[in-house]
């Protein structure tokens, strides 16, 4: 059962390492096309509507400023800038990568770079970043079914290994019930015919031998008790015959 359980559970953490490193590989390789960027740029310069954009719908976009500032992408929930994703904004960082909370209390993997030159044109845009972030969720639902299906799994090779265990501890002990049954029945009935099948050449086998041993002996024994009282008898009633 430990041993299920250790799997189980060594099995649940891998997979949780191998999902958080896909989706940081997805954030890291998120290519945002320059047109929306700039679009996005100039809507959060000016405060302007931004109508919506072409990012890709998983993704959470939005331009932290190196004053803390952020603007968030249409459709999105907005991310809090972190104390890294300034410090990205600001150059003092070359990126970022974090856990944080965005408004609706979500949980939510970001990862934060400079804001390409080719976007972040101008005096006025030296010091600006741009987070990209999805929601654990993503991968937190498979982890909780995953779990359920180890805990499932474990749980059958639990009561499975039980099972086996119950049943092999029955096969080796089934020598010794029928022992103890064997003198039972001699102690009960003094029936000196009764033999154990021997099977093997354990401890268990070895005993049952000496077990049949004493009782053929003790058989042949009483036999022979049983013939010299006879004997006896019959000298004895030759005499009184006689007389």
């Amino acid at each position: 059962a430990v041993a299920v359980a250790a799997v189980a559970v060594a099995c649940w953490f891998v997979t949780r390492e191998q999902l958080e490193d896909q989706l940081d590989d997805s954030l890291r390789n998120a290519k945002m096309d320059n047109a929306p960027m700039r679009d996005l740029l100039s809507s959060c310069l000016s405060g302007g509507q931004l109508p919506a954009q072409e990012f890709p719908g998983q993704y959470t976009v939005q331009i932290v400023a190196a004053n803390g500032d952020y603007c968030t992408a249409p459709n999105t929930t907005p991310v809090p800038a972190q104390p890294s994703d300034i410090a990205v904004a600001a150059g003092r960082k070359a990126d970022a990568l974090h856990t944080t909370e965005n408004d609706r209390g979500e949980d939510m993997r970001v990862y934060t770079r400079k804001l390409p030159p080719v976007v972040s044109s101008g005096q006025a845009n030296n010091e600006l970043a741009v987070s990209v972030a999805r929601p654990l969720s993503e991968i937190d639902a498979p982890l909780s079914t995953l779990a359920w299906v180890l805990a499932l799994v474990g749980g059958i090779g639990v009561v499975g290994a039980g099972a086996a265990g119950l049943w092999v501890a029955r096969a080796g002990l089934r020598p010794v019930d029928e022992l103890t049954e064997a003198v039972e029945h001699v102690a009960r009935t003094e029936d000196l015919t009764v033999r154990i099948p021997v099977d093997g050449e354990d401890e268990i086998a070895r005993l049952s031998n000496s077990f049949n041993s004493m009782a053929a002996q003790l058989a042949s024994s009483r036999d022979r008790q049983s013939q010299l009282i006879a004997d006896a008898g019959h000298e004895l009633r030759t005499p009184l015959t006689s007389l």
